[in-house]
């Protein structure tokens, strides 16, 4: 106390605003706000506030919450979250779920630490006869702890995990037909990390997690589970188990690895949105850098099977292996490629045809299906003249996939497709004129069976110019498109972009931004317009002014030099604050979500705080290295994104057949009722009593093709995606998605830098998301069988 500024203050808001002109189901003018202060209290207190909100309309009741207010204060090894948070304990427990309630992080030096939560969620939503689709809940309540104890060699951690729904929260009647419930969860997890060896590193982490899935019942448990002094029980509880370990050993220049996973079928958790489950997971890693760092050189191999407690109707097993290879021949020349073979195999148990078979020896092995996809990428960076007048770019991009859906050793109709694309573009830079201009084209063909070819090709320009001493940034870039199947011509697509982006005495950011898109088909033409405005202010390091001003210290008037990222940043210590506040101002980073922006307005504050040259240095640079996460995170999300959509792909191609095969079956079985196609009128005693099983099975019909037409609906959807252009600059629902899936996944990767963790993520994320927009835009009785006899 006394040693510092008694109040600071600084923080920023931002305002955007889309207009849409078009075909898609959107409203037609959005507007978003965001903010975030932080107050620092005598430099020891940081109390930092964000909020969100926005007139989205979602169309239907919900019990998530969407506009948010919270408040985040730290003071040393102590954090707390107040108000709309979210924390994660681990994957299996606590896992990124938003909760309205008080969070608290302890992390002191030393062997202990400790993080414990309490909130609401889920709001109560009642049923809403006029929204159906609406989703009703009741209100959930949760808390959990988290501690941890290192003893030097081996270091244990304990979770504790509790949620529950409240049956009062609901006071009108709903549909049985919803099939809602109220919940009850506890999930209790053991960590524990070591050193063998010295160097090699070993974690493991098992949970158990009992779920009673409808607390209003009273019929006793047939047994006490392992956690029924924490759990109310019923005839409902149910007890599922999770375990992961991993163990990496540093070798040479890289790394050895090799991990394990097991979860439960039905594996659930409260404290998640959504889980997957009923896999087991091996996979062994290892990589490498050699002749001088130039060459770096990966190698992932993995097994993944389900089914793990042999009740399901399938089983399904994949197998992948890949080698990634990057090699930096010179300062101008740069190679990567990456080959990878995909293999799964599923065997489907046809309960109907075991039943009818006629010999021991019939149907065998007629369910067996076998795919194998293979997957290359070849990409070359070539800087072709730098000077400091003109920098000159190329880049070669070449993607090659192939996929072959076998039965019985050979491969069925249409079960066979390869991709080609190939992507080349020219970037000529002429940085005294702040002007760049980039030349693309792009191809892509895509080969099913042997008739059905289709080609994709076409051009992109793309300008960018700055003025007025870099303040204002514009840009410009136009694409077409054209797209043939089987030589014929099925559409043209025109876009046009331009935006520009000002800054204003230095602390306003104004942005603009329009995109208009042409498509035209035989059928139809249609064009689509959107129209996006922001506006963001950062304002920081306000002062209470209680005295004169301090006379400069000598130190302060000191010019310093260093770079970072080809940058180089140079003045005295206030010249460079100002430097460092452009760049966090500028519309580069004007993405950043709001809870990062916090962290990074007290790194700013720090870095100016400081009157000594190396600490200076040090802290600049590290808040510009966090300054810049952000951006080489949306790199990584893109390619994680992309590869996802590439997996998808395959899992659709391979369990197409089988949910067509498991409908078939249902419908057969529904046409071979005795009760079908006969009037209730005439039913006899006989009849009445297979009526509930008869109903049941129409159920469980219209489920199974639901699932069906709504799978082709997605898989038609992913069809198009076909380079990583398409990931990169999305339109329509893809856009929708990676837009509100980017800040999600950010902070989740930040927290837990594990790609594969991240890919799982977004790849659960992104098939919900379709899967749901499915439901309102498919026609279930519009359908026909690929692969069945249709007599």
């Amino acid at each position: 106390m006394g040693k510092d500024k008694l109040l600071r203050y600084n923080g920023g808001i931002a305002a955007n605003a889309v207009y849409y002109d078009g075909t898609a189901n959107r409203q037609a003018l959005t507007y978003f706000l965001t903010g975030n202060l932080n107050f620092n209290i005598a430099g020891l207190y940081n109390i930092p506030l964000s909020f969100t909100y926005s007139n989205q309309d979602f169309n239907f009741p919900n019990p998530f919450k969407f506009n948010r207010l919270s408040l985040n204060p730290s003071y040393k090894w102590v954090a707390a979250h107040i108000g709309d948070a979210n924390m994660t304990f681990s994957p299996y427990t606590l896992s990124g779920h938003q909760f309205t309630g008080v969070g608290v992080d302890l992390t002191p030096e030393g062997p202990f630490q400790i993080s414990a939560m309490y909130g609401r969620f889920l709001r109560a939503t009642e049923y809403n006869e006029e929204e159906p689709q609406a989703i009703t809940a009741y209100k959930r309540t949760g808390y959990g702890i988290k501690t941890s104890y290192d003893f030097e060699k081996i270091k244990l951690g304990l979770i504790l995990f509790q949620a529950k729904d409240e049956e009062s929260s609901l006071e009108n009647p709903f549909p049985v037909e919803i099939g809602l419930a109220p919940k009850e969860n506890t999930v209790v997890s053991f960590e524990s990390e070591f050193r063998l060896f010295e160097k090699a590193q070993f974690r493991f982490e098992y949970a158990i997690s009992g779920v009673t899935e409808d607390t209003r019942l009273t019929e006793a448990r047939s047994e006490s589970g392992l956690l029924s002094f924490l759990l109310n029980e019923n005839i409902t509880t149910n007890y599922y188990n999770a375990f992961n370990a991993s163990f990496n050993y540093p070798a040479g220049n890289g790394v050895l690895g090799v991990g394990y996973e097991r979860i439960d079928p039905d594996y659930k958790t409260l404290g998640a949105y959504f889980f997957n489950n009923d896999l087991e997971n091996i996979t062994i890693n290892a990589s490498q850098s050699i002749f001088d760092n130039k060459l770096n050189v990966s190698v992932n191999a993995g097994l993944q099977q389900d089914n793990l407690d042999k009740t399901k109707s399938s089983d399904l097993q994949r197998i992948v292996a890949s080698v990634n290879l990057n090699y930096t021949a010179s300062e101008r020349l740069g190679i990567n490629g990456s080959y990878s073979n995909f293999q799964s195999y599923t065997n489907i148990q046809d309960q109907f045809d075991y039943i009818n078979q006629v010999g021991a020896f019939d149907n065998v092995d007629t369910l067996n299906y076998r795919q194998i996809s293979q997957n290359a990428n070849l990409g070359v960076n070539l800087i072709t003249k730098k000077t400091e007048s003109k920098q000159h770019s190329a880049n070669l991009n070449l993607v090659y996939q192939n996929s072959d859906n076998q039965q019985q050793g050979e491969t069925i109709e249409g079960g066979n497709s390869s991709f080609y694309n190939g992507m080349l573009s020219h970037t000529w830079g002429f940085p005294n004129n702040a002007l760049n201009i980039s030349l693309a084209a792009n191809t892509s063909y895509n080969r099913i069976g042997i008739e059905d070819k289709s080609l994709t090709f076409g051009p992109t320009l793309a300008v960018s110019k700055q003025f007025f001493d870099k303040k204002l940034r514009t840009n410009f870039s136009s694409s077409y498109n054209t797209a043939f199947n089987n030589g014929e011509q099925q559409n043209n697509i025109y876009n046009f972009r331009l935006g520009a982006t000002y800054v204003w005495l230095e602390r306003h950011n104004f942005n603009l931004n329009a995109l208009s898109l042409f498509r035209n088909t035989e059928l139809a033409n249609s064009n689509d317009f959107t129209l996006t405005f922001g506006y963001s202010y950062a304002f920081d390091n306000f002062k209470l002014k209680f005295k004169k001003r301090e006379k400069v210290p000598s130190n302060q008037l000191r010019t310093l030099s260093f770079r970072h990222r080809g940058v180089t940043y140079n003045g005295t210590m206030e010249e460079i604050n100002t430097q460092l506040t452009n760049v966090y101002g500028s519309s580069k980073f004007a993405s950043i979500p709001t809870f990062k922006k916090g962290e990074l307005n007290q790194n700013l504050s720090f870095v100016k705080e400081q009157r000594k040259e190396e600490p200076y240095k040090e802290s600049a640079i590290i808040f510009l290295e966090e300054l810049y996460s952000y951006e080489d995170f949306l790199k990584l999300y893109d390619q994680a994104l992309y590869e996802v959509i590439l997996k998808v792909q395959e899992d659709m191609l391979e369990i197409d057949m089988a949910l067509e095969k498991l409908f078939v079956i249902k419908k057969l079985e529904l046409d071979a009722h005795p009760l079908k196609n006969k009037s209730k009128d005439t039913y006899t005693k006989e009849d009445k009593s297979q009526e509930e099983s008869y109903l049941a099975l129409i159920t469980e019909e219209k489920d199974r093709l639901e699932k069906l037409v709504g799978h082709r609906w997605m898989q038609n959807q992913f069809n198009n995606f076909t380079s990583k252009e398409t990931i990169e600059r999305p339109i329509g629902y893809l856009l929708e998605f990676k837009r509100g899936m980017s800040e999600k996944a950010y902070l989740m990767y930040e927290k837990e830098p594990d790609l594969q963790k991240l890919k799982l993520f977004l790849e659960n994320e992104i098939i919900d998301f379709y899967y749901k927009k499915s439901l309102g835009i498919v026609n279930p009785e519009t359908f026909e069988l690929k692969y069945i006899n249709k007599n």
